[in-house]
This record gives structure tokens, sequence and C-alpha cells, in this order.
């Protein structure tokens, strides 16, 4: 049977140091019963594309409507809920684009390319007490009729 040995890497006697963690002091926390809101995270581009992955995926069918309520309001979440999955549909997402028309809002837009067709997604995520909902999401689909130059009256 071989015997294992540890040996001591550096040389004299290993002194550990334990180091006190910094609390903060109790006249810092917030009183009994007061209510603390949630630090509202940044929503940056990739979380916004993930966010629209996941309501597509609803969309699809590929996920649970109930997973979604809190990314999005109570009025869109009644809309997704009730179009029902729409089964085999696949999407590649395109390039997203990001405007902040204001502090609280943020609207995006991107393609979706779906078995040879392309449809346009433009969506409105607006920051609440709760955090950042999508209060707007709408698959533009393309036109099925013959495409018509607009009039120059």
């Amino acid at each position: 049977m071989t015997a294992h040995r540890l040996r001591v890497l550096t040389s004299g006697s290993v002194r550990r140091v334990h180091r006190r963690v910094a609390r903060p002091p109790v006249r810092d926390l917030p009183p009994a019963g007061h209510r603390v809101l949630r630090q509202v995270e940044a929503l940056n581009e990739r979380r916004i594309a993930q966010r629209l992955k996941t309501i597509l995926e609803v969309l699809a069918g590929r996920r649970a409507p109930a997973q979604i309520r809190p990314l999005v309001d109570e009025a869109l979440f009644v809309r997704l809920a009730a179009h029902g999955p729409l089964p085999g549909t696949r999407y590649r997402v395109g390039d997203l684009h990001v405007c902040r028309p204001s502090e609280t809002a943020i609207e995006a837009s991107t393609t979706l390319s779906t078995s040879g067709r392309v449809h346009a997604l433009a969506a409105r995520f607006e920051r609440g007490r709760t955090g950042w909902v999508c209060t707007r999401f709408h698959v533009l689909a393309p036109r099925t009729g013959p495409i018509r130059r607009p009039s120059a009256a």
C-alpha cells in the first residue's frame, strides 16, 4: 500500500489570519415593517434580447405563459395567454435595435426569420416599482397582397 504525505510549501510556520466581516450598524437598517424597494437592475441589450426570446417561446408553445408573468404587465399577459401557442413555429432573432425615449422607457425592434419569411418585432419596456416590464409586444407580419406604391396625390 502506498503512503501519501503532505508537505508544507512555505518555509516556517503558517499563521492563519481571521478577518471580521464589516456589518452595517443597526441604526442604518430600515425600521421594522418598512418596505424596502428592490434595486432596479439595468436593462442592457442582452437582457432585452433574452426577454424577447422568452416571450417568443411562450407564443411558440415551448414555455408556459405563467413563466413570463413577472416580465410583462397585466394587460399584455392576458393578451399573450389568450393568444394560444403556435406549435412548430421556430424563429431566428436578428440584430436588436434599442432606443431610450426616456429614463423609464426602452423601445426595441428586431427581425424574426421563420420558414423563409421575415417578420418585424417591436416591443416597449417600462420601469416600474418592481423593475422593467414589457408593456407592448407586436410581431408584424409581412404583407400578403401585392406591393402598392403610394400615390402622389
